[in-house]
């Protein structure tokens, strides 16, 4: 043997790593075998469940609890489905029909909601979300969970659809088959006038502000007083860490809806409370009065202002009372001096220093520009109407 060199592992070492690497998922430590097993025993669940259903057949049928084995193969393998080798192996594999199927028949939440998890984390991978998306009897079965009175269950089925109503490629289909529903709507709406868990109504928010962004129709049938009300009464339960960037979705869903049907008289009796979501966004874009907001925050700002003017048109309209108190007005007019400073010198020679790259530059400058005009009109209106209350 030369010196130095490391010794040869023996044959039968090499037959079971090359064994082991055949069983292996592309790319990954996940055994073939393993999933194909964890399916199969998702499957025999099922079949148990459906031979314990034609025994009882005439009694009520309760929710069965899932065998903890079986729970604890399925949360492994609803991790593993992140990874994007795992997430393409099961589509290979045709693991959205067989989920669909143990879906249709369970009476298991946790199996439902378990599947849904896993199908919604494939769902990130754009053409696997193309590929789910094509399956009408998914998009059919998804649409019908919504009425689902399982709250994790709802987490993932919203999960679900908000991820694939991100995909441009797979959006025109949950378009068509959202319309095409004659419950969808009526159970998000549901959803939102009487549930009290935080992060179901975030992702509902969030998942709704994306499919109404995309579409007039839909906007057009969401704007009425049921759906608007349940919208406001979600947002007041809103809660957590994440509760700024729930509030914009929030925000941008009103102005999606203003902006096709004009709804600031529906949203007159919610004024105080969306005045109070506006001094907390005011808050929130600027740590002190001297502070100018972020690019992100002047666009989501803007946007709440132009739903603000909404409101207060509808309130001068049926000679409300005013409106924004005088904090409020301060805390505008604040941060319309610093803002409108900005843009003055953006229009001067040497344009300011924010701290940006040349390519940020021009989308700084339009942000600014457009919080500008937002802040401009929502002051004037304030303005009009403490003229017309003299």
């Amino acid at each position: 043997m030369e010196a130095g060199r490391n010794p040869s592992p023996p044959p039968e070492l090499l037959d079971v790593e090359e064994a082991l690497a055949g069983d292996r998922i592309s790319g990954t430590v996940f055994s073939r075998q393993w999933v194909f097993q964890c399916l199969l025993d998702a499957i025999k669940f099922a079949e148990n469940e459906s031979a314990m259903a034609t025994d009882t057949e005439g009694e009520a049928t309760d929710a069965v609890e899932l065998d903890k084995d079986v729970e604890d193969e399925l949360c492994t393998l609803w991790d593993m489905s992140a990874n994007s080798d795992v997430a393409h192996f099961l589509q290979e594999f045709k693991a959205g029909e067989i989920f669909l199927q143990v879906i249709s028949t369970s009476k298991s939440p946790r199996m439902v909601e378990i599947l849904v998890g896993i199908l919604a984390n494939m769902a990130v991978f754009p053409d696997l979300s193309l590929a789910l998306s094509q399956q009408s009897d998914l998009l059919k079965t998804a649409l019908y969970l919504l009425g689902s009175t399982d709250t994790p269950t709802l987490i993932q089925v919203v999960r679900l659809c908000h991820t694939c109503l991100s995909s441009k490629d797979a959006t025109k289909m949950w378009l068509t088959a959202i319309k095409h529903s004659n419950s969808c709507l009526s159970d998000v709406q549901y959803v939102l006038g009487n549930c009290l868990n935080g992060e179901l109504l975030k992702t509902c928010i969030q998942a709704l502000d994306c499919l109404l962004d995309q579409d007039s129709e839909l906007c057009a049938h969401c704007s009425n007083s049921d759906f608007v009300n349940a919208v406001c009464l979600a947002a007041s339960q809103l809660s957590g860490s994440d509760r700024s960037d729930s509030l914009r979705a929030f925000w941008h869903l009103l102005h999606s809806l203003d902006y096709e049907a004009k709804i600031g008289h529906l949203l007159l009796e919610h004024r105080e409370q969306l005045h109070d979501l506006l001094r907390e966004c005011l808050t929130d874009c600027c740590d002190t009065e001297h502070t100018l907001p972020s690019t992100q925050h002047c666009q989501s700002l803007a946007v709440t202002l132009a739903v603000v003017c909404s409101l207060e048109d509808a309130a001068s309209s049926t000679h409300r009372a005013a409106g924004l108190d005088d904090e409020l007005k301060q805390m505008l007019g604040s941060l319309y001096s610093i803002v409108h400073s900005k843009v003055v010198k953006f229009g001067s020679e040497a344009a300011p220093d924010l701290g940006t790259s040349d390519s940020d530059l021009e989308e700084t400058k339009e942000c600014l520009v457009l919080l500008d005009g937002a802040l401009s009109r929502v002051l004037q209106t304030c303005s009009d109407k403490s003229d017309s209350g003299r």
